[in-house]
């Protein structure tokens, strides 16, 4: 156990008030012995009185020990330094709400639950600043002025909306006084509520809030962790049905179809009692699950079924510990191939991969633990946030089904600005992508359409006059955006001097292989918005 550490302000007063009283007592003893009837007692009480500058033996001067000289100093001097402490403890905390209301650029986290723990967690180990409130009176203490992120993270098990509104009102509070914070994040703990607000969030004009639920988020960053084991793996299991093992169904889903290009399907078991009911309705509701991956359920995991990655995250953590440690089918992969997902039992993380410290076998180094809360720090941003938002999201889809289209045609990888990774596209392109998401409510409005979660029926297909209406939109938000962006009409292209031939000219004047293009995304958006559970509704079909 480690001992707790005095401050040295602590030791240096304790020394002092010691110093004093032993000074002072000596002092006294030596001159007040010639007072008659004079007692300790009377010595102790004097010695008292010179904290508080009204010890009679020492204020009337003259030829004084030299103990009790130093005493009379000291002690009042040990006095003043108690008032001083005393007042900074008492304005302590104002001083503390003053100087959070200046701060400037960080990340506030309203809530007191395990979400809102491993949020701020998270962004403290990004190297963020974070400040805490309990709920929305606290805001403006929390510095919410100068806010670069808020994340709302209240317990919402007995209101679903109370995070909702958090952020309503904050985005509120923004526009009114013009400052505060540009990206608004609400947890939900109902995984299916959260893509319902997204698509009625996605469908409006107004940006910069999210909704997320903190199983999701680690699903996603889990897989985002095994993309290398992923770009290798031709089977994988998934041991558990709870909001968690649904997430990282589609995270591994959505991560293979980045990792394998248009290679092989991946062949996902998930073995749960419930396994074909929930199979059912993740091959329903999301597009990546059926498009990337065979999906098949299982009530359990047949001896003889190779493996490149088992993950075990049932909701019973006690259940999930004890099929990892009791069932030797699970062991026969290589090194780091068993993936045992905790929460609640995160503090065996280390009995297992403790350095140097673990009092339980690994299985030979087959086994690993990796903690829900931990999953969330995995991904790096230069600003205070945790994950990539919903618009971020879609905007690498967009691109990613691009890419796909433009393989499938021959187009070789590399030959174009445009044919490469996100990571690896110039900011401009990269920003194109994200307008895109940010006028699709516009471009829908135009046809009398917008988004809905996913149903699993049968996906719209836009043609005819309403393909080319909307790759015409689609046009013209392509050409503003790189006007805003700088860029301007040139006979060849020339990414370094902003320069594009297609710039400022019309749809009519358009070259045929160009419209196509723009056609094509028309034609994928129904693909896209499935990765994320989200369908096109048209009012009027």
């Amino acid at each position: 156990m480690t001992r707790a550490r005095l401050p040295w302000t602590r030791i240096g007063f304790v020394g002092l008030v010691a110093a004093s009283l032993a000074l002072g007592g000596w002092g006294l003893a030596l001159d007040t012995a010639d007072l008659p009837g004079r007692t300790w007692l009377d010595v102790f009480y004097y010695d008292l009185q010179l904290f508080v500058l009204g010890s009679d033996p020492a204020s009337d001067g003259g030829a004084l020990s030299w103990q009790l000289q130093a005493a009379r100093f000291v002690a009042p001097a040990a006095a003043v330094w108690a008032i001083v402490e005393a007042v900074r403890a008492l304005f302590a905390e104002r001083l503390r709400r003053m100087r959070e209301r200046r701060t400037k650029d960080h990340a506030i986290v309203v809530g007191r639950t395990d979400a809102a723990e491993a949020v701020a967690d998270a962004l403290r180990t990004g190297g963020h600043t974070v400040l805490r409130a309990t709920d929305q009176d606290d805001l403006d203490d929390a510095g919410l002025r100068g806010a670069a992120v808020l994340y709302a993270c209240s317990d919402d098990s007995d209101n679903p909306s109370v995070n909702v509104l958090t952020v309503t009102d904050v985005a509120n509070t923004v526009r009114e006084r013009g400052r505060g914070p540009q990206r608004l994040y609400a947890h939900v703990g109902d995984p299916d509520l959260a893509v319902a607000l997204q698509a009625r969030h996605l469908a409006c004009a107004t940006t910069g809030v999210d909704f997320f639920t903190l199983d999701v988020l680690a699903a996603q960053s889990l897989a985002a962790r095994e993309a290398e084991a992923l770009a290798a793996a031709t089977a994988v299991a998934v041991i558990g049905s709870g909001d968690l093992a649904r997430a990282l169904v589609v995270a591994l889903a959505a991560e293979w179809e980045l990792v394998s290009g248009v290679r092989n399907r991946l062949r996902i078991l998930l073995v749960a009692d419930d396994a074909p009911e929930v199979a059912t309705e993740l091959a329903r509701r999301w597009g990546a699950v059926t498009d990337a991956c065979d999906l098949r359920a299982m009530t359990s995991l047949p001896d003889s079924t190779a493996l490149d990655r088992v993950y075990v995250c049932p909701d019973d953590e006690d259940a999930a510990l004890l099929t990892t440690l009791t069932n030797p089918a699970l062991w026969h992969g290589a090194p780091g191939s068993l993936v045992l997902v905790l929460d609640r039992l995160s503090g065996l993380a280390s009995v297992f991969d403790g350095d140097g410290t673990r009092v339980l076998d690994d299985l030979d180094g087959r086994l690993r633990t990796v903690v829900v809360h931990d999953l969330l720090a995995h991904t790096r941003h230069p600003e205070p946030r945790v994950h990539d938002d919903v618009y971020e999201r879609l905007a690498r889809a967009v691109h990613h089904v691009y890419l796909r289209n433009q393989l499938e045609r021959g187009v070789a990888w590399a030959s174009a600005p445009a044919m490469r990774r996100w990571e690896d596209l110039s900011d401009d392109l990269r920003e194109s992508n994200r307008r895109w998401v940010v006028g699709l409510p516009d471009r829908l409005a135009r046809v009398g359409g917008t988004i809905a979660p996913r149903d699993g029926g049968t996906d719209v297909t836009i043609s005819g006059p309403m393909l080319d209406r909307l790759a015409r939109a689609e046009h013209d938000l392509w050409e503003a955006v790189r006007i805003e962006l700088g860029w301007r009409h040139g006979p060849v292209r020339d990414d370094a001097k902003r320069l594009h031939p297609m710039i400022g000219v019309s749809w009519e004047e358009l070259p045929e292989p160009e419209k196509e293009k723009d056609r094509d995304l028309i034609r994928n958006l129904p693909e896209i918005l499935a990765e994320f559970g989200l369908e096109l509704v048209f009012y009027d079909a």
